[in-house]
């Protein structure tokens, strides 16, 4: 079968396109990396460690409690997200229990580990295909647990925004009620039956209700988060929780974009920056206990799930051979 020198012409210009983008991606990784290591260069070298140590010694037991809390609710809402995609994808296949166990897992590790689409990818591959999911089925409940995180990202953004924090220099209600509005049309667009075409697969979207349902679930879990890192901050430097959003948000963001894992540094960097030189021993106290409650305790709790699960999987396939029947 021969190819016609256009689709061959087409197919070069996909692949030069898809490098350019890749390449520009790994520019902007390597440049967000430089800054945050200069600019965590600059903040460490003003710090006297045992202001930080004793900044550790006076956390109050019931703020690191509070936050714990709140850690378990991100992740409950996060693991919800598989819930709702695996039942729509495969109900017949996917228990709410493995789903569950598969979308916390994948987000604990890939929280620590970074390259979220990768490692959290791999992490719903091994789980999933333990009940008969093949890829494509797979891919589709990366694909829809991973737009109910988008969602979040966006309903807690616009609401941070709509607040007019004093980072967003009285601009912030206008990007708030741009975001709104296209939330709103994102819900009246699906109101019909939509979906998505990604390479060879194509995935059902979720109708207006269950977009709604998302948005909610995203709201509350993405509050929770940010939440586990505010309850760390001495209350006489916390500025309001409104205020404190739209900073997390773009820390957030850039650890993402910088493919550290679990954008380490670089979301240092940012909240560090945020506040003032003689507070930072106190936010450098709290972002080190936030990334024990939220990164390293849930990554150690998935790491430990996953090998009693790779434990049970491989008694249960060794079963049929010890059989004497």
């Amino acid at each position: 079968m021969s190819v016609r020198p256009s689709s061959r012409a087409g197919a070069t210009g996909d692949s030069r396109t898809r490098r350019g983008w890749r390449t520009l991606s790994w520019l902007v990784s390597a440049l967000l990396l430089a800054l945050a290591g200069w600019l965590l260069h600059r903040y460490l070298g003003a710090m006297r460690w045992r202001d930080v140590a004793a900044a550790l010694v006076q956390l109050q037991r019931s703020h690191v409690a509070a936050a714990l809390a709140a850690t378990a609710t991100s992740f409950a809402m996060l693991a919800a997200f598989d819930v709702l995609a695996a039942r729509r994808v495969a109900p017949a296949r996917a228990s709410a229990g493995l789903a569950a166990f598969a979308g916390f897992a994948a987000h604990a590790l890939s929280n620590t580990l970074g390259f979220h689409a990768v490692t959290g990818g791999a992490v719903r591959y091994r789980v999933y295909a333990s009940a008969g999911l093949g890829a494509g089925d797979i891919a589709r409940v990366v694909a829809l647990a991973s737009l109910g995180v988008g969602l979040g990202y966006a309903v807690l953004g616009a609401a941070g925004l709509l607040m007019e924090p004093p980072v967003a220099a009285g601009w912030g209600r206008v990007g708030g009620v741009v975001i709104a509005l296209l939330l709103a049309g994102l819900v009246l667009w699906l109101a019909r039956p939509r979906s998505l075409r990604v390479g060879r697969w194509t995935i059902a979207l979720p109708g207006a209700g269950s977009a709604m349902v998302q948005m909610l679930l995203g709201g509350v879990e993405m509050s929770a988060a940010i939440a586990a890192m505010y309850l760390l901050l001495p209350p006489p430097i916390a500025p309001a929780f409104a205020d404190f959003v739209p900073v997390y948000l773009a820390a957030l963001l850039a650890g993402i974009i910088s493919h550290a894992p679990g954008g380490l540094g670089v979301f240092e960097a940012i909240l560090l920056g945020a506040f003032p030189a003689r507070a930072r021993a106190d936010v450098l106290a709290a972002l080190l206990c936030y990334r024990l409650v939220y990164n390293l305790l849930p990554f150690g709790l998935a790491a430990l799930g996953l090998g009693l699960f790779e434990a049970r999987r491989r008694r249960a396939l060794a079963a049929p051979l010890d059989d004497p029947s």
